[in-house]
């Protein structure tokens, strides 16, 4: 989903320098602590303030944004990195707190695990998990991100962020590894996005490489007995013509997840309540007036079974 906060920080700092993006970050988490109820999520969420300014600067990177390189090989297109590219571009960071509250109401504590988080459109987020005590590993196709994580401290724990395109490349298949106690995805894994009602030219299609049922099998090997394999997205309510990115459904079947070997605890179930105060706490209806109205939240949890 596009950052719902993106006008706010872009809003250029008195002196007319650079966006300010952290103290507006900060400013907002002040706001939502109240709605989070988990402590460990209240730690996460106190996480914003260890956040420090990327280093500016320009990359060249091929169109697809697969390869990135500071010195332009002539077709390259010029990037810049800074503090709103590498933690509001495409994503609220803060956005992941009724995610984590949920995870956190079905009895996971992330401190001095292994989590995977695909398709995360920034770090913020995740520095300020690894800040926990976690091993975090992030999967988007942007091979700039990685590049302007270098040199940002990860804290107690560890951030590793890989680029490439989950599930279609083995190398990055193979370089992600398992032993992971929570697979998660936001606003990623979505019906519209693997599997749009209206497939013909269905704007921002994922292809992931793989048929649910292998799919859903390497994401199950890839856990750890246990381990808990999330879905969280939101998206506006659909509307007409069909848009791809308001069908926020689960993409896979209850049916193929038990097939795969999960035991699924929650299927879509419905967020939408919890998530609109998330949104008012966030200043979402800045850019989206009618949130209150539209905002469609879902989530499915399933689990890795400890024996087969």
């Amino acid at each position: 989903m596009i950052s719902l906060l993106l006008a706010l920080l872009l809003t250029q700092a008195p002196d007319g320098g650079q966006p300010q993006t952290l103290p507006e970050l900060r400013r907002l988490a002040k706001q939502l602590e109240p709605e989070v109820a988990a402590p460990w999520v209240k730690r996460w969420l106190a996480n914003v303030n260890a956040l420090r300014p990327v280093a500016k600067a320009a990359w060249f990177c091929a169109k697809d944004k697969t390869v990135c390189a500071e010195k332009n090989p002539g077709d390259f297109l010029e990037r810049v990195v800074d503090d709103e590219f590498a933690y509001a571009r495409i994503t609220d960071p803060l956005g992941y707190a009724r995610a984590f509250d949920v995870l956190a109401a079905a009895g996971f504590d992330p401190t001095g695990k292994k989590v995977l988080d695909f398709g995360y459109g920034n770090f913020g987020q995740l520095l300020m998990l690894s800040a926990l005590g976690v091993d975090v590993h992030g999967v988007e196709i942007d091979a700039l991100l990685p590049l302007a994580a270098r040199g940002l401290d990860a804290g107690k724990g560890r951030l590793t962020l890989h680029h490439g395109f989950f599930a279609r490349d083995p190398a990055l298949v193979k370089a992600l590894g398992g032993g992971y106690a929570l697979w998660m995805s936001k606003n990623t894994l979505k019906r519209g996005y693997v599997h749009p009602a209206e497939p013909e030219g269905a704007k921002g299609k994922i292809d992931l490489g793989l048929e649910d049922a292998e799919l859903l099998a390497l994401i199950h090997r890839q856990l750890a007995p246990g381990g808990l394999f999330f879905i969280y997205n939101l998206a506006p309510t659909q509307a007409q013509p069909y848009e791809p990115m308001a069908d926020g459904r689960c993409p896979f079947t209850k049916q193929a997840l038990q097939a795969a070997g999960f035991e699924v605890l929650a299927f879509d179930a419905d967020d939408s309540a919890k998530a609109k105060q998330m949104a008012r706490a966030l200043e979402w209806q800045t850019d989206w007036p009618d949130v209150d109205a539209s905002l469609v939240a879902t989530w499915t949890l399933a689990r890795r079974p400890l024996k087969r």
